[in-house]
């Protein structure tokens, strides 16, 4: 029991060290400057070697991503052969929103955005911005870029305090005068 927590307390600080690195070593393939916001130990769940992760990938806080059916479960005792497992893909430069969950053989296209609590349960093609329960694909990622664009802040180079002055006057202040 005490080894048990033990075990749990390093994996947990490997983890929240450099979730990257904790998840390459439990077998996740992941590229190059991958960001991963809010991961427990179970994000990439129980087959974390089937999962595929491009570069330039954020994935926000509290995403899941399940490899297998264990719903088949309830199905054992008649077919003792019931297990589904299916490979987890996102390709370069995808964004995936908090609180979303990749099911079996999910696939997420090059350049897309998947919204907050999606659940993607096949193919999102490239460079589209997809959400719902199941996610679909709803516009392109251009379109998303343009109907932002006027929302625009530009934070680049800026200190903390100074973000934070700006982000004050801009968006607080212009409330109080509203």
């Amino acid at each position: 029991m005490i080894r048990r927590a033990a075990n749990l307390v390093v994996h947990t600080a490997r983890l929240h060290r450099n979730p990257v690195r904790y998840f390459r070593s439990q077998g996740v393939d992941i590229g190059e400057d991958v960001e991963i916001f809010g991961a427990n130990l179970h994000t990439f769940g129980s087959e974390p070697y089937l999962v595929s992760i491009g570069n330039k990938v954020t994935i926000s806080h509290s995403v899941d991503f399940v490899t297998h059916d264990g719903g088949l479960r309830v199905a054992r005792a008649k077919y003792p052969e019931a297990y589904l497992y299916e490979r987890i893909q996102v390709a370069d430069r995808c964004f995936i929103g908090a609180h979303s969950v990749l099911l079996p053989g999910a696939r997420v296209g090059a350049g897309s955005v998947i919204g907050t609590g999606s659940v993607i349960t096949g193919e999102i093609p490239p460079d589209v911005v997809a959400f719902g329960v199941p996610a679909r694909p709803v516009k392109s990622v251009e379109e998303y870029i343009q109907g932002k664009r006027h929302l625009w802040i530009d934070t680049r180079g800026l200190t903390a305090s100074a973000k934070k002055e700006l982000l004050r006057s801009r968006l607080l202040e212009s409330d109080q005068q509203g």
